[in-house]
């Protein structure tokens, strides 16, 4: 009999007997039984034997395994029940408390509860892959959490939400793979902190939204590989620092950018291959400053721009292979000085070694193999790859290669060439191969490189050949440039053509000849994209031949983007002309006065800025109104637009007049905003708190409108009131005045200031005045002066004295005759 301590192992050694209940029922397998174990159909009764160990080799059809009464000591923490037909998660299992490894993998389950999915945050291991599950629920509180790996592959799961794996707080490893995902939401793994690997690999994920990955510090793997994601959000992997490998290949993503990029800054391994990306932004590169391996191999690049990938200073191996790419910028892969591969494989950039421009450019001092398979190289250059010095293999199958001109791969010391080429033109420049081949001592099984031309030569390895048979002709069949290119400038819209002349093979079926060609390129309708640098390539089977870039210079005519205004001001005042044109090249800006001299000028008081496309006239006089003119030339043209600059010496008659007033209501306002107004060219404008007086009852303007009346005021007639002087649409000048309409009360207490009415009376003995020096010779006129002069006197001290009294009496009121009641 077991001892009480082992109560707990008889519970687990029993766990296939738990199982009974749940085990479709089949049919009995003839299997021999175990030692001296009593089989009957399904059940095997293993009791009171004395055994030490559970029994190994347990017939695959028992569904009762009874093991009481035995000498068992320990028992195996791992249970394996995987390849069964289980339809459920083992009831009792969540009470083997010393568990730590159960796998249920290619078994039938199809549901998992809420509690069981918590039972099974207890143990360290968890395999349920290859079952039926097609729903995760939000799982209970589990009280003991130990999961470390829980494997959820090829199921039929189509969801993850939020809280699926919230409990999981200890979790390592996790594995989606093979399931029907469509999207990853937000907090799709929140709380996971400890979560170091996903799996998602072959689901049919399209969208991965923003704060798919938040907060998950720990994170370091994630495959998202042989999905169909599109659509990848900006901030996706937020708050995930310590992300090292992201797989990405086999998918629909059309494009690298720095939204979904950010925060990845600890990442190191990228694979983007098979996808659709057709460009990237150099600057996404930013966020993933220690990356050491990318491949974009299976894409659509068909070009790559200057400083591509700069910001990629400690890139170790990058796979460019089986793109579009035709062309690369001289500086396209500048600053990659770590890079130690490179794959250049199945593209169309043979050009870039025949040229020998683009490399030359592009230092890679640390480059230990280079793969150019399949890029229609025709021609070897000299010093082809004299920018690698470090470089040690270099794969060159699968290209036409037809000329490797003497010295193509100096100064390198390489351990592995491979090349299978039966295109090589056989002539004394070929000769130095086979010598360079022995010298190097390189695998000769990987080199083949046979002859098509002359024809006694023909299918010839050229290292078997005697040097002596390897002659050099006048007659080439090599293509070569005769005459080179030259410089073209053209106008938008117009025609620009491109001349050189080659010379070379022309194959046609089986006649071969030589044949002295033009080559014309003609560009019809040019626009300003046009405007680049060109290149004429002569190319037959047996090489290619470069000339030297010409530049095409699109001109555009000046066109202006600002046109000079007419421009009216007083004299004194500042004027300032806007001017602005564009073209290619840039329009020279100038001005011109419409007569000579231009006053301005030769007092200097014109002023031109540096990057400010006004020109101002300071402190203006008479003289310089007129018209101005501006002149916008380049290479491509001349245009030209005038403004008008008229020039006004107006004043205001009574500049010194209040302002501001206080009017009894009931009475009129009286504005005067006379001024030397010339009416075929000028107008006044009235306005009342901001806005134009047009049409009012009480308004009457006279005097060219030089003078505002408004009778039987009110207190709605309080406010600002202006003047304003115009020309066309330009305002010269503005006189404002603030009326108060005020009570009676008011009006008395505050009107009969000295100041309002000597204003007054000085204003009317001044009309007087004038209206009778009109009229009377100059010694009347000085006697009407003094006697005006003298009322004018009277008037104020009058007014001084109505202030006096009234003042006093408001010293000394009359006392209240009603007592005040306290209350």
């Amino acid at each position: 009999t077991l001892s009480r301590n082992n109560a707990d192992m008889i519970v687990y050694s029993l766990l296939l007997l738990i199982l009974y209940d749940f085990l479709p029922k089949t049919e009995t397998f003839g299997t021999v039984c175990i030692g001296l174990c009593h089989c009957v159909g399904d059940v095997v009764d293993c009791s009171s034997l004395d055994l030490p160990d559970i029994p190994n080799s347990i017939p695959n059809n028992t569904r009762i395994l009874l093991l009481s009464d035995n000498e068992i000591e320990t028992i195996d923490k791992t249970r394996n029940l995987r390849k069964n037909r289980l339809p459920r998660i083992p009831h009792g299992s969540h009470q083997l408390d010393h568990l730590e490894k159960l796998d249920l993998r290619s078994n039938l389950i199809s549901q998992i509860s809420s509690e069981e999915l918590s039972h099974l945050a207890a143990i360290r291991s968890v395999d349920l892959s290859r079952n039926l599950i097609s729903y995760l629920p939000k799982p209970v509180t589990s009280n003991k959490v130990n999961i470390e790996k829980l494997d959820l592959a090829s199921n039929s799961i189509t969801d993850i939400g939020s809280e699926s794996f919230s409990i999981f707080s200890s979790l390592i490893s996790l594995k989606l793979a093979r399931n029907h995902i469509t999207s990853l939401r937000q907090f799709s793994f929140s709380r996971l902190r400890k979560l170091e690997s996903i799996d998602l690999t072959r689901n049919m994920i399209r969208e991965v939204r923003f704060l798919a990955f938040n907060q998950l510090p720990s994170l370091k793997n994630v495959s998202l590989a042989k999905n169909d994601v599109y659509r990848l959000d900006d901030g996706m992997f937020y708050a995930c620092e310590g992300l090292s490998r992201l797989n990405l290949s086999t998918n629909r993503v059309q494009s690298v950018t720095e939204g979904w990029m950010f925060g990845l800054t600890s990442l190191e391994v990228l694979d983007l291959s098979y996808n659709q990306i057709q460009s990237f932004h150099t600057s996404s590169w930013s966020h993933t400053p220690k990356l050491k391996w990318l491949s974009l191999h299976s894409n659509r690049i068909q070009s790559l721009p200057s400083g591509s990938f700069r910001a990629l200073r400690q890139l170790e191996e990058l796979i460019l292979s089986a793109n579009s790419i035709d062309s690369l910028h001289k500086f396209a892969l500048i600053g990659m000085d770590n890079l130690h591969k490179l794959d250049l494989s199945s593209n169309t950039l043979a050009v870039c070694v025949e040229d020998g421009a683009v490399l030359y450019n592009t230092s890679m001092p640390f480059l230990r193999s280079l793969r150019f398979t399949n890029n229609q190289l025709r021609v070897i250059p000299k010093r082809a790859f004299e920018r690698f010095p470090a470089l040690e293999e270099l794969d060159l199958t699968d290209n036409p290669i037809a000329t490797i001109h003497p010295e193509a791969f100096e100064p390198l010391e390489l351990k592995k060439l491979t090349m299978n080429s039966s295109s090589i033109l056989c002539d004394c420049q070929i000769s130095w191969l086979a010598t360079w081949i022995y010298r190097l001592k390189l695998d000769r099984s990987t080199i083949t490189a046979k002859c098509s031309y002359p024809p006694p030569l023909a299918d010839l390895d050229v290292i078997a050949i005697d040097t002596a048979n390897l002659t050099c002709h006048d007659d080439s069949p090599r293509a070569k440039i005769v005459r080179q290119p030259v410089e073209v400038r053209a106008l938008i819209g117009e025609q620009a053509k491109f001349m050189c002349n080659v010379y070379g093979a022309i194959v046609n079926g089986t006649l071969d000849g030589r044949e002295l060609a033009a080559a014309e390129l003609v560009l019809d309708n040019v626009a300003m994209t046009d405007n680049s640098e060109y290149q004429c390539v002569a190319r037959n089977r047996f090489g290619s031949d470069f000339s030297s870039h010409v530049k095409l210079l699109v001109h555009q005519p000046p066109k202006f983007t600002y046109i000079p205004s007419d421009m009216s001001i007083l004299v004194g005042q500042n004027a300032k002309f806007l001017c602005a044109a564009s073209g290619t090249p840039r329009p020279e800006v100038k001005w011109a006065f419409e007569r000579i001299p231009f006053p301005a000028a030769e007092a200097r008081r014109l002023y031109v800025t540096q990057n400010d496309d006004h020109i101002y006239v300071m402190n203006v006089t008479m003289e310089d109104q007129g018209v101005y003119t501006c002149h916008a030339t380049n290479i491509a043209g001349l245009v030209q637009a005038s403004a008008k600059l008229r020039v006004f010496d107006n004043k205001f008659h009574h500049p010194d007049s209040p302002d501001s007033k206080a009017i009894k209501k009931g009475s009129p306002i009286k504005i005067d905003c006379s001024v030397d107004l010339q009416p075929e060219h000028q107008r006044i404008v009235w306005k009342h708190d901001h806005q134009v007086i047009l049409f009012a009852k009480r308004a009457r303007f006279s005097k060219h409108q030089q003078l505002l009346t408004v009778t039987q005021t009110t207190f709605s007639d309080s406010g600002e009131y202006s003047c304003e002087l115009w020309v066309d649409d330009s305002m010269l000048m503005r006189k404002v005045v603030n009326v108060r309409v005020l009570s009676e009360t008011e009006y008395d207490s505050t009107e009969g200031s000295l100041t309002q009415r000597a204003h007054e009376i000085r204003a009317m003995a001044a009309k007087w005045a004038e209206n009778i020096k009109s009229s009377a010779g100059n010694g009347f006129y000085l006697m009407v002066s003094c006697s005006a002069f003298g009322f004018m006197i009277l008037g104020v001290f009058c007014s001084i004295s109505v202030c006096l009294i009234k003042y006093s009496c408001q010293r000394h009121p009359k006392s209240d005759p009603i007592k005040p009641v306290y209350v």
